[in-house]
């Protein structure tokens, strides 16, 4: 089946095969297909992709579908390329968790594990929360596989030997972990502790950390210093209220703190030098 495939906007994990386009229809010249599909991931590109849908209609004569996470899709399958590049895969879907700032447990339900497929770049909610059986198939796989990174954010918690000894086998390039609260601190540098110990350096662990949704700056900087000195570099992600159709905006303050807490060459500067490149309250 030739499916069209048309994103709000581009970003590095857009497929780049001749069936996906960007935004409006190119002009007259559309590639032969048999559907179209509009995918939206966020609920604030909504009114876009509505606007896109309308546009691409009048452009063929074939169905045009919208949908994606914003909608809550149905997404217990997963087709290599199709909404995200090759070496992108899902080996499952779903989380058994339900942090109130994620909308997974709501669009995809409890752990689900999917048939493994090739790749190198996992991207799975909770990897960890899937069955030992499934686990070894995917390290199977990534033996394979060069720069593997496991991006879905690793729970911090479930890091145990058995994760550690095959990922040590492997080609990793990234250990994407999780800590969005204060609480989990204790335990992320426990399970930072045990990755550097096995030979793991900042240059692999990354640490997405939720800054903003309790507007405490003091405590979420705290919380960056802590995941930076445990061995791990931090990525400050902005709180966005779940299913909001408005992009939450924040503060210059706000948006300069994200800033500096999102980029590796100013984070090494603000810890290691002790200066900052950013004054938060100008």
């Amino acid at each position: 089946m030739n499916i069209i495939r048309v994103f709000p906007q581009r970003t590095r994990y857009t497929p780049d095969d001749d069936m996906v386009f960007i935004g409006d229809p190119p002009g007259l010249f559309i590639p032969e297909h048999d559907e179209i599909r509009i995918s939206c991931t966020f609920t604030w590109d909504k009114v876009e992709c509505e606007r896109l849908k309308y546009q691409w209609e009048a452009h063929t004569d074939k169905r045009v579908l919208l949908g994606g996470p914003a909608y809550n899709s149905p997404c217990d399958t997963f087709t290599p390329g199709l909404y995200v590049k090759h070496g992108v895969v899902f080996t499952s879907r779903g989380c058994n968790n339900c942090c109130s700032w994620c909308c997974v447990p709501e669009r995809e339900g409890k752990i689900t594990e999917l048939p493994e497929c090739e790749g190198n770049i996992i991207q799975d909610n909770n990897f960890l929360q899937t069955s030992r059986e499934h686990k070894d198939r995917v390290f199977d796989m990534l033996k394979r596989q060069f720069q593997i990174c496991f991006k879905g954010g690793l729970q911090v918690n479930l890091i145990d030997d058995h994760f550690i000894s095959a990922v040590q086998g492997l080609r990793i390039k990234e250990l994407w972990l999780a800590c969005d609260t204060d609480a989990m601190v204790t335990t992320f540098m426990s399970s930072a502790k045990k990755l550097t110990k096995a030979g793991f350096t900042r240059e692999h662990i990354h640490c997405y950390a939720l800054i903003g949704k309790t507007l405490d700056m003091d405590a979420d900087e705290a919380r960056l210093q802590s995941i930076y000195k445990a061995g791990a570099m931090p990525f400050a992600q902005l709180y966005q209220p779940i299913n909001s159709e408005i992009k939450a905006e924040y503060n210059p303050t706000w948006k300069k703190f994200h800033r500096m807490w999102s980029r590796p060459a100013s984070i090494r500067m603000h810890v290691e030098k002790g200066t900052s490149m950013w004054d938060y309250n100008t």
